[in-house]
């Protein structure tokens, strides 16, 4: 995001509120308890502290609902955070009893349609990517298991797959390990492989550490934990997705390659107050962004990160990012209100500020498409060149010239299934 501009929104948003902060000194932030537990709270004490707040203080939360409190010049500020659920946080946004509807999943087509008296709401000016979650398969060092896809990682979870033999491994019983009902990576979990966990070897644990340790000790078993890039003595299992595998490293997991990951977001109705508007700039904000990178989050600050392995990259793919290194995301497209989806068009701005950084001035941008399967490989490969195109042409309009552009079609697929061919359209950015 432009800095002057996110510094002259902020500041405005301030300056309006602290006229007014006898009237409205409350800001309510409602929805998503993954968001209200971690992420707000630590937003919200930046945003805070950014501003020249201070007598910050926390309120435990009671009912659900956590408070953090701060002065300024003789006024008070509260944010009122309620982690009551995504969907009942979207219906206090239609009810008018939240400014920001916190959601660990993109609206629904009927929610959408519920909302249409606040606007666009799957546009990018009321939808908003604040971050990124994941999780991942994990298995005993030991165990000679290549990897798995998300069929099967589901059918272990419902215990339709109860033997390692049946997954190409050593004969041995299955013995899963995953987070008790109630945590936020159990919610996660129904959420992304969405079957109820039915298997008679489980054991649930209160957090993803004590999963880890489980399975370090045991042969046959196998967990889901939240995403980490620290190392342990277990091993991370790829996703095979497409007949490829796919690592749980950092570049698949920001780039949302990686299949077993999520966005979470924040909406708004077009009419937001001041200070509203205000924490809502902060948040997208680099600093912002960098704030959560800190504190372990998976932000969406834009950062160049290394391809672990190109081997199965087509030979003129490889070719063209010799040397090169990927920035973390990729652009996708999505409706009818932007050629790209909204974290595309918010990302657009993130990338004017990121290549306007000493260090990347001088780099060459490349750009390479990917599209959705085509009835023959010159389709694919057309298509991919236009998606592409699309992104230089947007590139060029906020001075960034990319020196390579070209498409490789449907060669390195994300998903076979027809009803998520989305994902297969997507433009990434290399930079040498």
């Amino acid at each position: 995001m432009n800095s002057l501009k996110f510094f002259c929104a902020s500041l405005l948003g301030l300056a309006i509120s602290c006229g007014m902060a006898s009237a409205q000194d409350v800001v309510r932030i409602n929805g998503s308890n993954t968001l209200g537990n971690g992420i707000v709270p630590v937003l919200v004490q930046g945003w805070m502290k950014k501003f020249g707040y201070s007598q910050i203080s926390i309120s435990p939360a009671k009912n659900g609902v956590t408070k953090i409190a701060a002065r300024r010049d003789g006024e008070s500020l509260e944010v009122e955070i309620n982690g009551k659920g995504s969907r009942l946080g979207f219906q206090d946004l239609l009810d008018g009893n939240t400014e920001i509807a916190m959601m660990s999943r993109s609206l629904s087509a009927k929610e959408i349609d519920d909302g249409w008296q606040l606007g666009n709401l799957n546009s990018p000016d009321q939808e908003h990517v604040i971050a990124l979650q994941a999780m991942t398969a994990i298995v005993n060092a030991d165990n000679p298991i290549a990897g798995l896809d998300v069929s099967q990682l589901s059918k272990i979870l419902s215990g339709e797959i109860t033997d390692w033999r049946q997954l190409g491994g050593r004969p041995g019983a299955i013995r899963l390990h995953i987070a008790r009902p109630g945590t936020g990576l159990a919610e996660m979990q129904s959420a992304i492989l969405n079957v109820k966990p039915a298997a008679k070897n489980i054991q649930r644990h209160n957090d993803s550490g004590e999963i880890r340790a489980a399975v370090a000790k045991d042969a046959n078993a196998i967990g889901i934990a939240e995403f980490t890039e620290k190392a342990g003595t277990y091993r991370v299992l790829p996703i095979r997705v497409a007949d490829r595998l796919i690592p749980a490293d950092k570049l698949h997991v920001m780039t949302e390659d990686y299949p077993l990951m999520r966005r979470l977001y924040f909406y708004t109705g077009q009419i937001i107050t001041a200070l509203g508007r205000g924490f809502l700039t902060y948040a997208e904000s680099d600093e912002g962004q960098r704030l959560l990178a800190s504190k372990g989050f998976l932000s969406v600050a834009p950062m160049l990160l290394a391809e672990s392995d190109k081997k199965e990259f087509p030979k003129e793919y490889a070719q063209w990012v010799d040397g090169a290194s990927r920035v973390s995301f990729s652009f996708r497209f999505g409706n009818a209100f932007s050629v790209f989806d909204s974290r595309g068009a918010q990302d657009l701005a993130r990338l004017k500020d990121f290549m306007s950084r000493p260090e990347n001035r001088n780099r060459k941008v490349i750009l390479i498409g990917h599209a959705e399967k085509q009835s023959s490989i010159y389709l694919a490969n057309s298509v991919s060149n236009e998606y592409a195109d699309l992104v230089a042409n947007a590139l060029k309009e906020i001075g960034i010239n990319p020196t390579r552009v070209r498409g490789v079609g449907f060669s390195l697929p994300l998903t076979l299934a027809n009803n998520a061919i989305y994902r297969n359209r997507r433009v990434e950015i290399w930079l040498r």
